[in-house]
């Protein structure tokens, strides 16, 4: 059951965006008011309150006239490099249009989300007043953190087992802070923290330890450190914050209500794959998706090679569907499983759009409005990309810019150690001994290693960038080469390592890292260069801007 609601969570993050209404805003001037004129185009005072609003409500940021005017150069630059420049490389970019017709899907469906989701959430009196008094009560928390529940079920076991949580946390945490105090986090209030960890952390008694809790990252296990209840509330406090609270528990529902809409739905476990197209599906896919001289496909046939229910896919049909996903998504394919729930991400679409297309969603106004402003932003990203692309610096800034900043083009730190990994505590501390009094590390690793790969070379891993030994490899870089390590608990394993060579990272020369110099150094120079660039544009037209009416609007959010 676990595994089923972590794939279909999976699969609302694959296909729905959530869905923001603007804020509703009033003005004393005339919403067909003229705010500013480029050329024989004009923005109206409702363009302008529209957008602004909207800006303010997803920012958070007060009204003031310098933000006004920021917002509305945005709306001239837009016009600007949309209208007066040439665009049609970017219109006739395959890529370009298949992230429109992505975004418009997506739209629709984070339309019916909003509908038939979130709309008919409800709050009840008493989760409203749970939710008030644990907002006014501030809890402090220590925890410990596993990617995998197999790894949380094990640090679980290990301190009903006696284990210290401090000590536990040196292991499992790779921040210096965690490590060093036990997990602690510190006091926080309802509502600051992961839904999940917050509802199991404030159901502990002070002491208690949970159970791993799913959380959006992982998993966790925490204990409750101290409470501190606020030591007065009144009735009319709390009326006065109900509205706010209602929604704050409405919102705290989503991911639950999410998973049951859906599981009502669609089954992913009843999906029916042909293994073999599959295969042959994925192989072209890999060769659309790596940059290769290699033009061959495998042969594509007609024939079906995924069901559901009473809908059958062809492999001609998913190859094309796969295609119109835009790049960015489609480079995440990286194995037949990830392309397994890509497929299961299109049916559940399907089903999805039927909904959707029945109720009409398609043709809602607030729907294409959200529409058009994404159509706006996928422009303006291929757009920044483009003018970056044509900006050249001379190769005396660049170099500059190399040698000013050498941290970021330097190669990995590299060790090479020797390793025996074993089951047992105890056959460990044996092993351990025996190699203090001289023998030979080669020969135990060979005889008693379980990782074949390793024992075969006489537990020698050779070279390999640090970030390869994960939780450990801090511990080992900072050892003494010839120095023996552990025996050191890996989730169930133990393991005995010492350190043969270390290599820090070097400055590469600036051939070999000049692409990404410019990368760097565009990202950098983006403002400058943007300004630039629209300077050249608002030359090839005449632009006025009403400054008495753009500081006269009233804006209420």
């Amino acid at each position: 059951m676990v595994s089923q609601y972590k794939t279909v969570s999976i699969f609302i993050l694959f296909i729905l965006f959530f869905y923001n209404p603007p804020v509703r805003s009033q003005q004393l001037a005339l919403p067909n008011s003229i705010i500013s004129e480029i050329g024989t185009h004009k923005i109206f005072v409702k363009d302008f309150v529209d957008r602004y609003s909207e800006y303010l409500f997803s920012s958070g940021t007060k009204d003031n006239i310098v933000t006004r005017r920021s917002i509305l150069n945005n709306m001239i630059s837009e016009y600007l490099l949309y209208n007066i420049d040439d665009n049609q490389k970017i219109f006739s970019d395959p890529e370009y249009q298949k992230e429109l017709n992505w975004d418009k899907k997506q739209t629709i469906l984070a339309y019916l989300k909003d509908q038939e989701i979130y709309a008919k959430l409800t709050a009840t009196d008493k989760e409203v007043r749970e939710a008030y008094y644990k907002s006014n009560e501030k809890i402090s928390v220590r925890h410990l953190f596993a990617s995998t529940e197999e790894e949380a079920n094990n640090l679980y076991k290990l301190l009903q087992n006696g284990s210290d949580f401090k000590i536990l946390a040196k292991q499992v945490f790779t921040d210096t802070t965690l490590q060093n105090n036990g997990g602690y986090l510190g006091y926080f209030s309802w509502g600051e923290m992961d839904p999940a960890f917050e509802d199991a952390a404030y159901a502990l008694n002070i002491g208690e330890i949970s159970k791993p809790v799913k959380t959006k990252y992982g998993y966790s296990i925490i204990k409750l450190e101290d409470r501190k209840p606020h030591p007065l509330l009144t009735e009319t406090e709390f009326q006065k914050k109900k509205k706010h609270m209602e929604k704050v528990v409405r919102m705290r529902k989503k991911r639950a209500a999410e998973i049951e809409y859906i599981n009502k739905l669609f089954v992913p476990n009843k999906v029916w794959f042909d293994e073999k197209i599959l295969g042959n599906i994925f192989n072209n896919l890999s060769y659309s998706t790596q940059v290769s001289t290699e033009n061959s496909k495998i042969l594509t046939s007609s024939a079906v090679c995924v069901k559901y229910e009473n809908k059958s896919y062809k492999q001609t049909e998913l190859e094309q569907r796969i295609d119109n996903i835009p790049v960015y998504h489609r480079e995440k394919i990286s194995s037949l499983e990830g392309l397994k729930t890509i497929i299961k991400g299109i049916i559940l679409q399907d089903i999805l759009y039927q909904i959707a297309f029945k109720k009409g969603y398609d043709k809602r106004k607030e729907v294409n409005t959200a529409i058009s402003k994404y159509n706006n932003n996928v422009f303006l990203k291929y757009k920044r990309k483009e003018i970056a692309d044509k900006t050249i610096f001379p190769d005396s800034v660049t170099y500059k810019f190399y040698t000013d900043n050498t941290q970021y083009f330097k190669s990995p730190d590299e060790m090479n150690i020797q390793e025996i990994i074993l089951e047992r505590k105890t056959l460990a501390d044996s092993l351990l001994a025996r190699l203090k009094n001289g023998t030979d590390f080669g020969l135990l690793a060979k005889k008693y290693s379980i990782r074949d790969w390793s024992s075969k070379n006489n537990g020698e891993m050779g070279f390999a960038e640090v970030s390869k030994y994960g939780l450990l490899k801090d511990t080992l870089w900072k050892s003494e080469i010839g120095k023996l390590i552990g025996p050191l608990q890996i989730e169930d394993y133990y393991g005995i390592f010492k350190i043969l060579g270390k290599k820090s990272g070097e400055i590469k020369k600036y051939e070999q890292v000049k692409n990404d110099v410019v990368r760097l150094l565009n990202k950098e120079k983006s403002k400058s260069v943007m300004q630039e660039y629209f300077d050249k544009l608002k030359s090839k037209v005449q632009i006025k801007v009403n400054e008495d009416l753009l500081g006269s609007i009233v804006i209420n959010n």
